[in-house]
């Protein structure tokens, strides 16, 4: 399958005029569920960061500065595994481990990424789920030839969002009143729905809402990524769920818990707890990314498409 690369807004050159990186409050929880014997998701926040070892000075410094700069970008990450018994679990946690690996081989690409260079960038993303996929088949037994999972990753090098995906978790962004899903379910009713075969209320209803047509792993030896592009402002919140959250809770009830949360923590055991509550069909896993609102009234935003209207291009 060939990459696909969606972007959603802008251009980099409108990104670099932007205001300094606002506050950032993550939080990120997973639940079982109450109906799943065993949690199949797995989930991952992390910060890189440049590194620097001081091997010997007569000048003062702290220990912070010894180790750590400025995070360079931020890494989250939601994977729901499937195959039954153990086999979720194991392709779930893999997926997330194989991910965080590659991350960090890239680190350097966060230092040199410029509108020159971005288009190469995005294929190393594409790259990123294709090594998670063969790590899979490497650790795979000849009796979990069904073992699979979806990941969606989020790379923030502010203000600039990147989205790895396959599966049907999800990326959402929060501007103001809006919730937009940035990621396509990968599902059989979604694309059913996307050919117009059937509506939106029957694609809620269809039977074939949660077969997916790609994932990480499964059957196909290779798996579609999609790659989503977007700029981030302050004030927005970045959302990483699993579907046993937005299988049980509608967007407007998940954007609602949000703005009237105090903290990105208060917002993700939210979440949890009322997708319990309305049934907890599936094990639950959230991100909760957000971002200081603007302070400087003479920050200008770079405008946010429509995902319908937004260029669509296949490799």
């Amino acid at each position: 399958m060939q990459p696909v690369f969606v972007s959603l807004n802008g251009t980099l050159q409108q990104a670099e005029k932007m205001s300094p990186q606002p506050d950032f409050d993550v939080a990120g929880g997973s639940h079982v569920g109450r109906k799943r014997v065993e949690n199949q998701d797995h989930f991952l926040v992390a910060d890189l960061h440049r590194q620097l070892e001081i091997i010997e000075t007569d000048v003062p410094h702290d220990q912070c500065t010894e180790l750590y700069g400025s995070p360079l970008g931020r890494l989250m990450v939601v994977a729901d595994g499937m195959g039954g018994h153990a086999d979720g679990e194991l392709a779930s946690n893999a997926a997330v481990q194989a991910c965080a690996r590659y991350v960090l081989d890239m680190t350097d690409w966060f230092l040199k990424l410029s509108a020159a260079n971005e288009d190469d960038f995005k294929r190393e993303l594409t790259d990123a789920l294709t090594e998670v996929q063969k790590s899979l088949f490497e650790n795979s037994s000849p009796n979990s030839t069904r073992m699979g999972t979806t990941v969606t990753m989020a790379y923030i090098v502010w203000p600039r969002l990147y989205v790895v995906h396959a599966g049907d978790s999800r990326c959402y962004l929060l501007r103001g009143g809006d919730m937009q899903q940035l990621t396509t379910d990968h599902t059989l009713a979604q694309k059913l729905l996307d050919d117009e075969a059937i509506t939106a209320e029957q694609a809620a209803t269809s039977k074939w809402r949660h077969v997916l047509w790609n994932c990480v792993g499964g059957s196909k030896e290779r798996v579609e990524t999609e790659v989503i592009k977007t700029y981030l402002e302050p004030g927005d919140t970045v959302l990483l769920c699993s579907d046993g959250l937005s299988g049980m809770l509608s967007d407007e009830q998940i954007g609602d818990v949000v703005r009237h949360a105090s903290s990105s923590r208060e917002a993700s055991e939210q979440l949890i707890r009322q997708a319990n509550e309305a049934g907890g069909l599936d094990n639950i896993s959230v991100i909760v990314a957000q971002y200081s609102p603007r302070t400087n009234q003479s920050f200008t935003p770079a405008p946010v498409d429509n995902p319908s209207t937004a260029d669509t291009v296949v490799d």
